[in-house]
């Protein structure tokens, strides 16, 4: 009744979810696929795993001291994953929400969004794990479990200090892997996702879709060949395995392995920088920047046959100050909307030597630390803390957003222009020396036409390195200098090598780059851009006092350029002032306005020959 006394009747009543379709809806936008997977590595980087094993388990376990009796159905085929990670107070809590993670507050963690591990639902309709001394199971359908409900759709386990693994020991016996002995507190997380089957798909309120063990091994199959992508950008995972446990073998057996190494004992302190930089608060405006080069190691052991590969990948990555225009922004979309940003990016070159097969190392993708589905059309992989939709599909861009939107879309702009850009330019001074050919180097510039954002970004990479010694020269036995300094070479012209070689012994800044690069920097630097004409050499040779350091093919490519652009009626004003008149004594006459002294006769070879005889009567 009402405490009032009015005689209305109170009764609960409020805004509900509905666990089951909200799980549904959390599928709908995480695409199948190795999503999960995917998931499942980051969840286990933010945790600080360095390594992480997936194995398909076909094994079939007991079912006579199980938790219940609907629970036997689950003893079957399962994917287990498996890192060396334990979960904490704040895991527990985490896990058990969806879209309210508690690493929402922690900025520099990748799963911020609370969402993703419920993608692992496309394969199971009971998810468990076992970490630390804990057994934990989810239910949302409530279907399995005993006593379960909607407001507690599953159930935690001490297995340490209770009796559950001598009452329930079928139930806990396919924990029993990589190191879990289920005694002890294990140091570590094992997942355990038993496969939907046709029977349990055709009444899963969770999801219609089947998974068989051949699936499994073919996203097994399809991570190894993306692996890259998915350690590229990580903080702590180091290694990915993957097993298949047959159901007559006493532990499982490795089928791909991928691993990334480093030369020396700093790779874990390098994928660490954002954890630093995030706890510094600098006090400049210089960015924190680091870079490091790094090993990936994959190998395959499928029957008889075994693959190994390896690539090398120079990364350079930056945290803007907290005093930048970007720090300013990230502070205040702190301040005002509760908005935990970081001004943090990555760029990752491969510099390995590849052949057609392995081209698609230098197709540029974007990520959030995973992946993104996104082709920037680089030649470089871009990571930054980009503002991305909650299923990881996209980045937020746009000029028509507003609010929260535009919001967004402004941080992922400064992102690009504030960070990205200046990482680019580091990246490339990195480079001339870490690179033999000039080759490879300039094959990870940006070229071409690009969608936005990315446009942006290659727009203003072209305007950060305009002052910057990024283009190699010839000159004083190879020197790197300047796109503002520079003199671009006349490819065009049909002895340009000759040419070239002729100009840089005149010391000038003559630099000869892909006609791609040529095309870009005739895009954006229009007005202030120097290039190699007949005009540019003839001004040079004016003001050079001595041409007797240049050989006699050199001075004669030299006039055969000068005067490639001129009629007759212009040689005498345009060439004024130039040694370069081939004279029979191998000496080199002036060209002169014709009101001047100097006179010079042009002769056949006969009439050569009667002059010659003359002087020397």
């Amino acid at each position: 009744m009402d405490p009032g006394g009015g005689g209305m009747l109170l009764e609960d009543f409020g805004q509900r979810v509905d666990l089951t379709r909200r799980i549904r809806e959390v599928l709908a936008n995480y695409p199948e696929g190795t999503t999960a997977l995917r998931e499942l590595i980051q969840n286990a980087d933010d945790a600080g795993a360095s390594r992480v094993r997936l194995c398909l388990d076909r094994r079939a376990h007991g079912s006579r001291s199980l938790l219940a009796p609907a629970l036997a159905q689950w003893q079957g085929p399962a994917l287990l994953a498996h890192n060396d990670a334990v979960f904490t107070d704040d895991d527990f809590a985490s896990i058990s929400r969806i879209g309210d993670s508690k690493k929402v507050s922690q900025a520099w963690k990748t799963g911020r969004f609370g969402v993703g591990f419920n993608s692992v639902y496309h394969l199971t309709d009971l998810p468990s794990f076992v970490s630390g001394k804990y057994v934990v199971m989810f239910d949302p359908q409530g279907a399995y479990l005993p006593n379960v409900s909607a407001a507690n759709p599953g159930k935690r386990i001490d297995y340490v200090s209770s009796t559950a693994v001598a009452l329930y020991s079928d139930q806990l016996s396919p924990y029993r892997a990589f190191g879990c002995d289920m005694k002890a507190p294990f140091q570590g997380t094992l997942f355990r996702f038993p496969l939907r089957n046709a029977d349990q798909a055709s009444s899963s309120r969770l999801s219609r879709q089947v998974y068989t063990e051949d699936d499994v091994l073919f996203l097994f199959a399809q991570l190894y060949e993306e692996a890259v992508y998915n350690l590229l950008f990580l903080k702590n995972v180091l290694a990915l395995e993957m097993y298949v446990w047959e159901s007559d073998m006493i532990e499982p057996k490795l089928v791909y392995s991928c691993s990334l190494r480093s030369k020396d004992d700093n790779l874990s302190w390098h994928r660490q920088a954002l954890i630093r930089f995030s706890g510094t608060s600098a006090e400049s405006l210089e960015q924190n920047i680091d870079s490091f080069a790094m090993d990936f190691v994959s190998e395959a052991f499928l029957g008889d046959k075994f693959e190994k590969k390896s690539h090398t990948y120079f990364i350079v990555q930056a945290m803007a100050s907290v005093l930048s225009k970007i720090g300013i922004f990230a502070t205040g979309a702190a301040k005002e909307y509760d908005l935990h940003l970081l001004p943090w990016a990555s760029v990752a070159a491969c510099i390995s030597k590849l052949g057609p097969e392995d081209s698609y190392l230098r197709q540029g993708h974007a990520f959030c630390f995973l992946p993104l589905p996104v082709r920037t059309g680089l030649s470089v992989h871009v990571n930054g803390y980009f503002e991305v939709s909650s299923n990881r599909r996209d980045i937020w861009y746009g000029a028509d957003m507003d609010r929260g939107g535009k919001l967004r879309s402004d941080w992922n702009r400064l992102l690009l222009e504030d960070v990205l850009a200046p990482l680019f330019r580091e990246l490339l001074l990195a480079l001339r020396t870490l690179s033999d050919s000039t080759i490879l180097y300039y094959s990870l510039w940006p070229t071409g036409v690009y969608e936005e954002p990315w446009s942006i970004l290659v727009e203003q990479i072209y305007k950060v390195i305009y002052s910057s010694p990024v283009l190699h020269s010839e000159i004083k036995g190879g020197t790197w200098i300047s796109p503002a300094e520079a003199l671009l070479h006349d490819e065009g012209f049909l002895r340009s090598n000759d040419l070239s070689e002729a100009l840089v012994l005149l010391g000038m800044p003559v630099v000869r780059v892909p006609s791609e690069i040529v095309d870009m920097f005739l895009k954006f630097y229009v007005k202030s851009l120097k290039r190699v004409t007949p005009a540019t050499v003839r001004h040079y040779l004016r003001d050079f006092v001595n041409l007797g350091t240049l050989g006699r093919s050199h001075k004669l490519i030299l006039l055969e350029y000068c005067l490639n652009d001129l009629d007759s009626a212009d040689i005498g004003k345009c060439m004024n002032g130039l040694p370069l008149i081939p004279l029979a004594n191998k000496q080199y006459g002036m060209f002169s306005d014709i009101s001047q002294e100097n006179h010079y006769y042009v002769c056949s070879k006969t009439e050569y020959e009667l002059l010659s005889a003359l002087v020397t009567e």
